[in-house]
């Protein structure tokens, strides 16, 4: 870490001393090299002071935790928000079993039938409005909904437009969610959203609280997460975040978090210091899709392009999976022969073709790694196999994204409604974040119908190839 040099930005975002600080900055800008860079520096000046660094996913908590050992210091703890929070709620006393993804839709299923005994709502009826009443309810909890009468003033900023909700159908949901919650605590069970409701609850132990907290790609989590964290950092809290980066639907402002963003307590970090200019213009041409860009959301920052050159993105057209995947693995064996101290990412919307992938490439002598599955170091050289979301705030040497099909992206739930602009918006982040994770070369490989996300960027700045 100390032989990192700094742009300018960065250092004013390592200078400041204030108790809040929010950091914007586009892909591959340093969000996480300055969170790192601010830890060392309380290390350093601080050495009374407790110190953490919270993000969302484990892939990028671990990834994290290995940048922190480098500062050669045990005090500051890298976590997921889950589990720091499951830490405190243990300490609270016993923590109700969790629900597996299947568990919690077989649940809801459960109270949807019951409901439709003495209910004639399309909502209870109709298979179409299981997915949307699931994430109905994920929303509820993650902006810290207990009562009927919040639910029903609150405005839904981020659920889409596809379905309709007027207030007669907002009275139907809470019944559903009021009933959900009970079958819950009946059976002494919970689900991960319910970790921070129940903290806002019980209140969060005094051992589970820092003088300062770091979090990082803060997009991604939840209102009431942000606001738990804010009440447990004692002396100052830093947040690193991009909308542009935001692949779950969350929806908050800082000012209901509490985060004070003016006056200079926000740093816009607009380089990139990861990926070349060829990568960041074709990402960019995708992303001028998005509505955050189209619509000039506040929140937004526009990148600018890099100076370091490299060859134009690959995108492969390929006869089928098959000829896909000689040709991907072919590639990486090529690479790895090549240049073997380089990270090579893998990356797929889904993890479902890993085994098969790993096993060829084993096979032609390739050393690879489900990091998901397998809990492997990101840092070191390699081979790494991971779905989009599980990449998000990594990076590569070099990048391969694969099934950049129109059925795979963007992945949707098939035989339903043409998707409204907000899941299109979170699937078009996903690859922008994918193809933000090269530092000097990038592939995407697909067989059959072309994503429609391909078909957005500028193909002046692709070479494209069959297979």
């Amino acid at each position: 870490m100390q032989d990192i040099i700094l742009t300018k930005k960065q250092q004013e975002a390592v200078d400041y001393e204030g108790d809040q600080l929010l950091i914007r900055g586009i892909a591959g800008s340093g969000k996480t090299t300055v969170l790192l860079k601010q830890a060392h520096k309380i290390i350093t000046k601080h050495p009374d002071q407790s110190i953490a660094l919270i993000t969302y996913n484990q892939t990028l908590a671990r990834y994290a935790a290995e940048l922190a050992s480098l500062l050669k210091s045990d005090r500051l703890k890298v976590k997921t928000f889950h589990s720091w929070a499951y830490g405190a709620l243990s300490r609270n006393g016993r923590v109700p079993r969790v629900l597996s993804g299947k568990q919690l839709t077989k649940l809801i299923l459960t109270c949807r039938q019951e409901l439709k005994m003495n209910s004639t709502h399309r909502f209870f009826r109709e298979t179409r409005f299981e997915e949307f009443l699931q994430d109905e309810i994920k929303w509820i909890k993650g902006m810290g909904i207990l009562t009927r009468e919040s639910y029903m003033r609150v405005e839904r900023n981020g659920r889409g437009t596809k379905v309709k909700v007027d207030r007669s159908d907002r009275d139907k949901i809470f019944d559903l969610f009021e009933l959900y919650q009970n079958k819950l605590k009946q059976e002494m069970l919970c689900d991960y959203d319910d970790y921070a409701l129940l903290l806002k609850q019980q209140g969060v132990p005094q051992s589970q609280k820092f003088d300062n907290i770091l979090i990082d790609e803060a997009q991604d989590l939840q209102q009431v997460q942000l606001q738990l964290l804010k009440n447990c950092a004692g002396k100052r809290i830093i947040i690193a975040a991009d909308k542009g980066q935001k692949i779950y639907k969350t929806s908050f402002s800082w000012r209901e978090i509490g985060i004070n963003i003016t006056g200079g307590r926000t740093k816009i970090l607009t380089d990139s210091q990861r990926s070349t200019e060829q990568i960041m213009r074709l990402a960019a041409s995708l992303q001028q899709h998005d509505p955050l860009c189209k619509n000039k959301d506040d929140e937004f920052v526009p990148p600018e392009m890099p100076s370091r050159q490299g060859p134009k993105a690959e995108i492969i057209q390929c006869l089928g999976y098959m000829e896909e995947e000689v040709f991907v693995t072919n590639t990486i064996a090529h690479l790895r022969k090549v240049y073997p101290k380089w990270s090579i990412g893998l990356l797929s919307r889904q993890m479902a073709p890993f085994n098969r992938y790993e096993r060829v490439l084993n096979d032609k002598g390739v050393d690879c790694v489900q990091v998901k599955k397998e809990g492997a170091s990101v840092l070191n050289a390699g081979v790494k196999l991971m779905s989009f979301h599980s990449a998000k705030g990594l990076e590569f040497d070099a990048v391969f994204i694969i099934r950049v099909s129109e059925n795979s992206v963007p992945f949707l739930d098939k035989g339903h409604d043409e998707p409204d602009e907000e899941e299109l918006a979170v699937e078009r982040r996903l690859l922008y974040v994918s193809m933000t994770r090269a530092k000097s070369i990038l592939y995407m490989a697909y067989y059959g119908k072309p994503s429609r996300f391909i078909d957005e960027m500028d193909s002046s700045l692709y070479n494209h190839a069959k297979v």
